[in-house]
């Protein structure tokens, strides 16, 4: 959320992972304190002061945080209330990792202001990312009082025939394969194997949608806090892994992975297996080590 404020120009939202719920607490009490978070900070900057929401429809970055369900929705309220814009970051979410060309509508069922994307547009093939902008908004600057009025914005690179062919040529082979229907269709069984992973006592949380999930581990479950130790989980499990042929993204004490569209089942049974082992592999190492608590 950005705001014009002296104190600077972002402010940051509480986590709304649901992993961080309160022993004494609901998934609906959580989801009820994370609105009210948007909303308290929004009235303590001052509406008048505060341009826009930004959101991922999942928090790819911080771990693949999928926020309570209905989360999305509400905060689109809160906007909409104050007169607030609302931004979705389908950098990640967009073209296809989640079964659909943008996630926002057909899975989070909201309609933004503004969707910023990138990566799945060009399949990474080459550079492209792109800024799309409802007609809502579109219209809010049209009207009467738009006239004589300039809207410019512009970079060096906009509308780069090379990227803009690769994006065409992307989309058109995902049309042509049924790409997003095959996501869709193979969901369900990288959600089970993702949900087994939380059998793994070194493993706190299981968690993810479509195509990408995450494994976030602790050493010793009892610790109210992050241990030191904990934050070398991720790259122990990545290092085992890599050596069985499986590349994941550490991240302290979590792992990451999100794989190719067209994964066969085949090849996710074969990504979760290696990612078992790793996980069984790491634990051995903690376990030798004398420090590994459950």
């Amino acid at each position: 959320m950005r705001s014009a404020c002296p104190q600077g120009l972002t402010r940051f939202l509480p986590n709304v992972n649901p992993y961080t719920l309160r022993p004494d607490q609901t998934i609906d009490d959580f989801l009820d304190e994370k609105i009210a978070d948007l909303e308290n900070m929004i009235l303590q900057t001052g509406a008048d002061k505060v341009a826009a929401f930004i959101a991922e429809p999942i928090l790819c970055f911080g771990g693949v945080i999928v926020p309570p369900h209905g989360y999305h929705q509400r905060c689109l309220e809160i906007c909409r209330k104050y007169d607030v814009l609302y931004i979705s970051d389908e950098v990640v979410t967009g073209f296809g990792r989640l079964g659909h060309w943008f996630a926002s509508e057909d899975v989070f069922g909201i309609q933004p202001d503004i969707i910023t994307c990138a990566k799945g547009m060009t399949s990474g093939y080459v550079s492209m990312g792109a800024c799309i902008i409802s007609d809502r908004l579109i219209a809010d600057v049209s009207r009467d009082n738009g006239q004589n009025a300039t809207f410019s914005n512009g970079f060096t690179y906009s509308g780069h025939p090379v990227s803009a062919a690769a994006g065409l040529k992307t989309i058109e082979i995902k049309e042509r394969d049924g790409v997003l229907e095959h996501v869709r269709a193979i969901t369900p069984l990288f959600k089970e194997r993702l949900q087994a992973l939380a059998d793994f006592p070194l493993v706190g949380d299981a968690r993810g949608m479509g195509l990408v999930g995450c494994v976030e581990c602790v050493a010793d479950a009892e610790a109210d806090n992050l241990l030191d130790l904990d934050k070398s989980v991720g790259a122990m499990i990545d290092h085992h892994c890599q050596e069985n042929g499986l590349i994941l993204r550490p991240i302290i004490n979590m792992c990451v992975f999100s794989p190719p569209l067209i994964i066969t089942e085949g090849e996710l049974n074969e990504m979760f297996d290696i990612l078992e082992k790793g996980i069984r592999l790491a634990t051995d190492d903690l376990t030798r080590q004398g420090v590994f608590k459950t």
